[in-house]
């Protein structure tokens, strides 16, 4: 490469790296999902294991590496754990901002090159918020930065054994950053095989790189949690369709931004690269653009999210990856400058929040632009969104919150058994946290009986971190609660909190007292529903992440991962799973699932 080729390739990885710094740490804040995260590693820092509530083996978060990455750094001395995250994810957004464009420049040969590519995607809000909050994005980015540089020099000489081997062994890690990753990684994997399929031993060598180490956390989490995928997968139902509501997604990202515009000149562009170039350059242009097609028709099929711009920020990075830098031409100078045009327009304009905080009757919200929603509803100024835990004691969601646990934590009798968020009836707008007696007597010494305190709430993250690691935090749509997320899909739901665990099932699987709850609480539903966690179905469900860990369970675990694992649902009304007779001693107000087979092991 030339002298001014690599000083051109030079100055556009450090404008990349710096515009990738400079932009997420502008916009840097913590998200309710990213807190999430937090709890899972706070948990694995105190022996507990990767769960989010003791005694429950949940696999709460997406990303397998992102919780260890956060775990092995947070060592950090003065560091909260907040901050630990924020760092290492726009670290992260910075090494694939110049990874990324680095490769590009090589992979177009010998030339001067502009950045361009990684201009459009870094005007972009969504892609400056998501630098931090806490989520692995910033992972994600960086292990496709990496895999495209390792396709690149694997073209450059893709007889050289240790570079394949590399880029096998990066393929086989991408189910561990994110499921959907595999896309990227398996048709890398089937590409090297085909490729290779005459000389057996680097055949075997490209098995021996990629398969280890996600088959054997694959086997760890079958035996572990009980499932294939993270629980993440089954709360959401991603196997399934909602193709329309993923368009409406996409066109959300699309639209504020004119983005089809400059996407229409990368792409241009990078056929025309194309087509000038043979062999195993425009090869790696073609796969890795048509991963991020993939991914990104994934993302419409499942339906996208109910967060502004964050599933198409992997997809459409990849898709701009052989255009993050390109050569320096008449064509290309005058296209990046209307770029930066483009994008400084972009920058200036932002993203309209879509809805008025103050507003006495607010509309539904199906999607959302995270941090500037977080930021008003906890009223905090423009530009000075939520960063730590402690910020998010500002929602209305969290009144009475930290009183009612100081109350629980010095009660030496251990009189409650939950706490429960209610509205106020004189002030229907303001809700309030409140303690729930526990049972009594000899109804106090069954398993039930000895559940921890508990709490459900869908904003799962602040009431994670806000709490003691021996409270028990829930929420309704199924993150961290299997009956939740085994429940049946509602129809026009939220994309992501399409489901709801009824008010009678949460309670049921708690120690309270049914004769002590509030008169909107139908008792005959919670006894039905208690009494329904001791049938066969769901207490084989129960028993997979709460009966104490085992050789006889961790086998048992990798079978029903294979099976009633993919499929089991969890009917809304619990009537269903009870024949004639347990229903006529309940109607007759006897608690009839208080006894049966364990639903907790109170020696976890």
């Amino acid at each position: 490469m030339e002298k001014s080729a690599r000083l051109s390739l030079l100055l556009s990885a450090l404008i990349a790296g710096a515009f990738a710094f400079w932009g997420g740490f502008a916009r840097r804040w913590i998200s309710d999902d990213g807190l999430i995260v937090l709890r899972t590693v706070r948990n694995i820092l105190a022996g507990n294991g990767p769960v989010f509530n003791v005694g429950e083996r949940v696999e709460a978060n997406t990303s397998t590496l992102w919780q260890y990455l956060i775990v092995a750094f947070s060592w950090w001395p003065g560091m909260k754990l907040e901050d630990v995250a924020m760092w290492l994810a726009l670290a992260f957004t910075v090494i694939a901002a110049v990874v990324g464009t680095v490769a590009a420049g090589k992979l177009w040969g010998q030339h001067t090159v502009l950045p361009f590519g990684i201009i459009i995607y870094l005007a972009l809000p969504p892609a400056r918020d998501f630098a931090t909050s806490g989520l692995e994005w910033g992972l994600s980015l960086a292990w496709l930065a990496v895999w495209f540089a390792l396709l690149v020099r694997w073209a450059e000489d893709s007889e050289k054994s240790s570079t394949l081997y590399w880029l096998a062994f990066w393929a086989g890690l991408s189910w561990l950053v994110r499921p959907e990753l595999a896309l990227y990684g398996g048709l890398t994997g089937v590409l090297l095989l085909a490729l290779n399929r005459h000389n057996l031993r680097r055949v075997g060598g490209i098995l021996a790189a990629a398969l280890p180490l996600p088959a054997a956390y694959t086997i760890f989490r079958m035996g572990y949690y009980g499932l294939l995928t993270p629980h993440t997968a089954v709360a959401k139902s991603a196997s399934e369709s909602a193709w329309r509501t993923g368009a409406a997604y996409v066109w959300d990202t699309v639209h504020p931004y004119w983005l089809w515009l400059p996407l229409l000149i990368a792409i241009a562009l990078g056929a025309m690269f194309i087509y000038q170039r043979a062999g195993k350059q425009a090869l790696v242009a073609l796969l890795v653009f048509g991963c991020g097609a993939l991914h990104l028709i994934y993302v419409v099929k499942v339906g996208g999210d109910f967060m502004h711009g964050r599933m198409v920020l992997l997809p459409l990075f990849a898709m701009l990856l052989p255009v993050m830098a390109v050569p320096a031409t008449l064509v290309t100078g005058v296209a990046t400058a209307g770029l930066v045009i483009w994008a400084g327009l972009v920058i200036h304009r932002g993203h309209d929040l879509g809805f008025d905080p103050f507003d006495e009757n607010p509309v539904e919200l199906t999607i959302v632009d995270e941090r500037e929603f977080w930021t008003a509803v906890l009223l905090r100024e423009s530009g000075n969104p939520p960063r730590y835990a402690e910020d998010f004691y500002a929602s209305d969601m969290m009144n009475g919150w930290p009183e009612a646990w100081d109350a629980i934590h010095s009660d030496e009798t251990n009189s409650t058994a939950a706490v429960t968020l209610v509205r106020l009836q004189e002030h229907p707008s303001v809700f309030h946290w409140q303690p729930r007696p526990r049972m009594t007597g000899k109804e106090a010494q069954t398993d039930l009986g000895q559940l921890p305190p508990t709490a459900y709430h869908i904003n799962l993250g602040m009431t994670g971190m806000l709490a003691e690691l021996d409270d028990r935090i829930l929420d309704s749509v199924g993150l961290t609660t299997p009956l939740a997320a085994r429940q049946p899909r509602l129809p026009d739901g939220r994309i992501g909190h399409d489901k709801q665990l009824p008010y009678y099932w949460q309670l049921a699987d708690t120690g309270v007292d049914v004769e002590e709850l509030p008169e909107n609480a139908d008792k005959q539903l919670v006894r039905q529903a208690r009494a329904a966690l001791r049938t066969p179905e769901i207490n084989e469900l129960i028993a997979t992440y709460r009966e104490p860990m085992s050789a006889k369970r961790f086998v048992k675990n990798m079978g029903w991962a294979l099976t009633k694992g993919r499929t089991l649902t969890v009917n809304d009304f619990p009537d269903v799973y009870l024949d004639a007779d347990t229903l006529e001693r309940i109607a007759a107000g006897e608690d009839v699932g208080l006894e049966g087979p364990p639903v907790y092991w109170s020696d976890q």
